[in-house]
């Protein structure tokens, strides 16, 4: 501790400390975990400066380092999550939000008191007077619940229906909002002093609207038109009218009835045929990848694994307990969070399926071909401090272990087709007791990890040609480090750079990138932490002591490989490396201006993209194509995404113009504020339960249940993608990119969906910068990633010109952080 800070007073404090600006100043403060008395987390007031003591404060969630038991997971979810400081059971706040828990039991408690001293009263007149101590008591008791109760479900019902069900506010100028919106939002104001949890909403989001027939089948041709012949259309339009006389009526009846008993009438059905009925491969398939963020602190690379281990455990028991702070402050659909951590996908013969443990208390580690399972929590059910995960990191690390015959490339065989790793999975694993153990392992893990031996680039600031491989290396692996199953796969490598994979069916982007936020900003504040500071974990002589007591730190896992399963596992090695390397990535780091420029200009930023996009296609096909992206529904109950379908009349018009040299600057600019505009409206559209694609693949759905092949749903359902293009949204207001932009992340990547296309996935990193990662296949003869990572950056600079004459902006400064 520094010299200043000697002689300092000191005090304690539970974790619900007091105001910060009540300290004296000169004190060091030490908070304590509620689970033991171990400290935490210290600093002193006035040497705080840019200390975690002032990050703990803006924390995602409350840390607990405590592993719970079975019994105590029964307790805090059905009864109380932990006395020390109060706070009630899971499904109690969550059944009663926006009614804390407390008020309920004071004023159900009243009402009892109330029927005791009035017991002549019409409440208590409902039910009939029983001669019996008990059962008077049980009367009483149950006349005073409901009294309460009842309230309380017209209040959330109203909720439900007139506040969560309301969405005027999305389609208003805010600057002008209408008497109900300002209703709505003085309703959300006094709304946001209720706490949350992470699901306490979730009852209230209405169910996903079911559209009319007739108007999807008019959305679909007016988004049809702009890319087919007039010839083609009119067949299209035939083949509508066809299907919205005879057989659409049936299979509306049939999703009215269905969209009656469910909350969603989409996920179920999208989840099931759009991934887990898929057979192929899961990587160069519905995987997606992520990557690290601009530029990181030199540490070693057991520090940086240690890390990750650390603050995923916190993240996953914080999940766990509904502590993260939900998205859309309460707004949006959090039902898929929960599927982030100990998840695996279990391949079948038809239809995969996913199990998921919640909470799991070890990490499977691959390295130098060996498979290692991890214990992050002790024998007292406490999370291992980072001083302790990275000792055990680096003796791993320092390991001689020789892999079997075959055992470096066992992942390989979850890059095979479902059905075949499904027989694969049975015969080699479930019919092998010591292959079964090892799979169980891997599987009910937290997430799975390889440890690289390698290095990749250091900063934004390096070779292209580097990043373009970083990108490649974090969506596809190399046929041996991924285990495809697992819900989060990360990669960490030799110079401590990180990403990872995700496994597709458990989510979106939404929630990957809050995690992934998450989890950038709390290495932040454990990279960035004063010498004052204590460590978020234990003090490292008790780490030290647990240490020495730790026998089973590390545990080798073991395969018991024969000719037959080598020779499968070698046959999907060499199925994958030439799938694999048919994909051609291309990841741009834009910095020459990011967001903040688009605002100025009155242009929507994911429009503007949008239009880039169908700029650089034009440029690089002379043509327009379909193009998916994936708009969020999560305003609905157990929403996930719909299709918003980019190139329209508008868009088509736009691009023609910059392609026509008689167009002037100003009406270029005119028809991409147009464009952006009807890219925007659509968007809102699909956000309310207005977009077409899903309800037509429900449709489709239904008719091969019953036999009907319906002409017009054919041709909707044959229909590819050559662009398939998503933005990876910033959901947490964490890290402040454009105060600290080297902490801005690249986001992710995913594979083309057709393969005579483009995938595109783009980030906005701040106000200053935009990150585009571009996937083709070298196989298709039209394409190339970096010919249109070209392209778009010439958009995007032509674009940008229509603003002003004056568009350059200082790009952002990424010198190295010490």
């Amino acid at each position: 501790m520094p010299s200043a800070l000697a002689g300092a007073a000191t005090v304690k404090l539970p974790t619900k400390a007091i105001p910060k600006h009540e300290i004296p100043h000169g004190t060091t403060v030490r908070i304590k975990s509620p689970e033991n008395d171990s400290t935490r987390m210290s600093f002193t007031k006035g040497h705080e400066t840019s200390s975690r003591a002032h990050a703990l404060a803006h924390l995602p969630f409350q840390p607990v380092w405590h592993y719970p038991s079975t019994l105590e997971r029964i307790a805090y979810k059905v009864h109380f999550i932990n006395a020390s400081n109060c706070n009630l059971q899971i499904a109690a706040v969550n059944r009663l939000w926006p009614i804390r828990p407390l008020y309920f039991c004071t004023a159900v408690a009243a009402a009892a008191a109330y029927h005791v001293v009035s017991p002549a009263n019409v409440f208590l007149s409902l039910v009939p007077y029983v001669d019996s101590s008990l059962l008077h008591i049980l009367r009483v008791g149950l006349i005073s619940f409901a009294t309460v109760y009842i309230p309380v479900v017209v209040l959330r019902y109203a909720l439900k229906h007139v506040f969560f069900g309301y969405h005027g506010y999305l389609f208003e100028n805010p600057l002008k909002p209408s008497l109900k919106t300002k209703i709505w939002r003085t309703t959300h104001k006094i709304l946001s002093y209720a706490p949350r949890r992470l699901q306490s909403c979730d009852a209230l989001l209405p169910n996903l609207p079911l559209p009319k027939l007739r108007d999807t089948i008019e959305r679909y041709l007016d988004a049809t038109e702009p890319i087919l012949t007039e010839a083609e259309h009119e067949e299209l339009k035939e083949k509508a009218k066809e299907f919205a006389k005879r057989d659409g009526m049936i299979l509306q009846s049939m999703a009215w009835i269905y969209a009656c008993f469910v909350d969603n009438y989409a996920t179920p059905f999208w989840e099931k045929y759009a991934y887990l009925a898929c057979r192929n491969g899961l990587l160069a398939g519905t995987s997606f990848g992520h990557c690290d963020v601009f530029q990181q602190k030199e540490i070693s690379q057991a520090e940086r694994v240690a890390r990750f281990m650390y603050t995923e455990c916190l993240t996953m028991i914080a999940v766990d307990r509904e502590q993260i702070i939900p998205p859309g402050k309460g707004l949006m659909c959090a039902e898929h969070f929960k599927k982030y951590y100990t998840t695996v996908r279990i391949p079948g013969e038809r239809v995969d399926t996913l199990r998921s443990r919640f909470l799991s208390r070890h990490f499977v580690l691959y390295h130098k071909g060996c498979y290692y399972k991890v214990d992050a929590f002790d024998e007292n059910n406490q999370l291992y401090s980072i001083e302790h995960l990275t000792d055990v990191i680096n003796e791993l690390l320092a390991r001689k272990d020789e892999p079997i015959d075959g055992e470096e490339y066992v992942a390989a065989l979850t890059t095979d087709s479902r059905e075949k790793w499904c027989e694969n999975r049975k015969r080699f694993f479930l019919e092998n007791a010591i292959n079964k153990r090892t799979l169980e392992a891997i599987e009910s893990s937290i997430t799975f990890g390889s440890l690289e031996d390698f290095d990749v680039l250091s900063s934004i600031k390096g070779d292209p040609e580097l990043l373009d491989q970083f990108d490649k290396f974090m969506l596809l692996g190399n046929g041996k480090n991924i285990w495809a199953d697992k819900s989060v796969c990360f990669s960490i490598s030799r110079n401590a750079r990180w990403g990872g994979t995700n496994e597709h069916s458990i989510g979106d982007a939404i929630d990957c990138d809050m995690f992934l936020e998450n989890y950038v900003f709390m290495d932040y504040c454990l990279s960035h932490d004063p010498t004052n500071a204590a460590k978020l974990g234990r003090p490292s002589a008790t780490s030290a002591n647990l240490y020495k007591q730790d026998t089973k730190k590390i545990e080798r896992l073991k395969f018991e490989i024969n000719e037959e399963m080598k020779s499968e596992i070698m046959r999907c090695y060499s199925d994958y490396k030439p799938r694999a390397e048919d994909v051609d990535v291309a990841l741009m780091c834009f910095t020459e201006f990011g967001k903040g420029l688009i605002k100025k200009g009155n242009v929507s930023p994911d429009g503007f993209i949008q239009m880039a996009i169908q700029l650089a296609q034009y440029k690089d096909q002379r043509k327009f194509v379909h193009t998916y992206e994936s708009a969020s529904t999560r305003l609905f109950a157990n929403s996930r995404t719909e299709t918003l379908r980019s190139v329209t009349k508008e868009s088509c018009a736009f691009v023609r113009a910059m392609f026509d040299p008689s167009f002037t600057k100003e009406e270029r600019l005119r028809l991409l504020r147009l464009a952006v505009e009807c890219h925007v409206q659509h968007n809102r559209e699909c956000m309310v339960g207005k977009g077409f694609d899903r309800h037509l693949f429900v449709l489709y759905i239904f008719s091969r249940m019953i036999g009907i092949s319906s002409p017009f749903l054919n041709y909707f359902i044959s229909q590819s993608w050559p662009l398939s293009t998503s933005q990876a949204p910033k959901v947490t207001s964490i890290p402040n990119e454009d105060k600290h932009p080297d902490l801005s992340w690249f986001g992710g990547a995913f594979a083309a969906v057709a393969k005579d296309g483009y995938g595109i996935c783009y980030r906005f990193a701040g106000n200053h910068s935009i990150c585009v990662h571009i996937t083709s296949y070298r196989s298709a003869p039209d394409t190339d990633s970096h010919r249109f990572r070209n392209h778009l950056a010439d958009s995007f600079r032509q674009m940008a010109a229509l603003f002003s004459t004056h568009t350059h902006v200082s790009p952002p400064n990424f010198e190295r952080r010490e």
